[in-house]
């Protein structure tokens, strides 16, 4: 599948809490987002 960059602005707090989740879950905070907002696509989706 081909990539594409999505550029977005979020609120400073935000940024740090999805950095600290990424970093939990021990991936990057692109593919955090990534997995959020296709996990929220499929759930509208359906």
């Amino acid at each position: 599948m081909a990539r594409e960059y999505l550029n977005v602005r979020v609120d400073a707090d935000l940024k740090k809490q999805l950095q600290k989740l990424a970093k939990r879950e021990n991936r990057t905070l692109s593919n955090l987002v990534e997995t959020v907002l296709g996990n929220y696509a499929k759930r509208k989706s359906s």
